[in-house]
């Protein structure tokens, strides 16, 4: 008898490369379950606090910014939420004049006109990312409601290779990009010490056969890096989640 496995994957532009396919690739491993992915773009960890203010509603309904409030998200009963911490540590947020703020994804930019870009940065201000610590800090609560809940949980660390874009080369003694993937990195393992959630090592896999040879960087990257992504994420599964993936006698 199928039984439904629902994952959350609140997903960088990294994860949303890597593990594009992941419904189908679950799917294709666990066929004695039903498994759903639902994705959506991570938020940071801040504003998944009850009192923090929603994403700003006008651009919502002009389909410029996810129609779905994440806490909302959080509300349904997921086996497995997926967390990707890096978005939070190497992208600006825009902050709207109604008080609600939502990060600038680059792959959901991309579907931006020029128009309305322009539009978007008009009404909203420039907020810099947040360092990797208050991230996890900010972070910890969510994870331990999740878990009270019954779900389990796991973070994503980031693919150590870099190629540095233009407007992530700070100046002013701020740190590279380089030095937040190794931080994020860090704070990931130090999550998974202090709560017991689990890690998708997106990085140790993929440094093993190297950025160049992968076509691939701390942003993502497709063929064999996406093959080995989602190896690694059926491994979570079946770490994570035995009683769910492994068959019960007679079934």
């Amino acid at each position: 008898m199928s039984t439904d496995l629902s994952i959350l994957l609140m997903q960088g532009d990294a994860e949303k490369s890597l593990l594009a396919d992941a419904q189908a690739a679950l799917q294709a491993v666990l066929s004695h379950r039903t498994v759903q992915v639902t994705t959506a773009w991570a938020p940071r960890p801040q504003w998944l606090d009850p009192a923090a203010a929603a994403p700003p509603e006008s651009l919502r309904k002009r389909g410029l910014i996810p129609d779905v409030d994440a806490r909302q998200l959080l509300e349904e009963p997921y086996r497995l939420v997926i967390f990707s911490l890096f978005p939070s540590v190497a992208m600006t947020a825009l902050r709207h004049r109604s008080g609600g703020a939502f990060l600038v994804h680059r792959k959901m930019r991309e579907f931006w006109s020029a128009e309305e870009a322009a539009a978007v940065e008009a009404e909203c201000t420039l907020e810099p990312p947040v360092s990797p610590e208050d991230a996890a800090a900010a972070l910890e609560p969510v994870i331990e409601r999740l878990h009270d809940r019954g779900s389990a949980v796991a973070v994503c660390t980031a693919f150590r290779h870099v190629r540095e874009p233009l407007e992530h080369r700070r100046r002013g003694g701020a740190p590279s990009l380089r030095e937040l993937v190794r931080r994020t990195n860090l704070e990931a393992a130090r999550l998974s010490r202090r709560t017991g959630c689990f890690v998708l090592d997106l990085d140790r896999p993929l440094a093993q056969e190297g950025g160049a040879s992968l076509g691939a960087d701390c942003f993502g990257g497709e063929g064999r890096a996406a093959e080995i992504a989602l190896e690694e994420l059926v491994a979570l599964i079946l770490d994570a989640l035995p009683d769910d993936v492994v068959p019960a006698e007679g079934t």
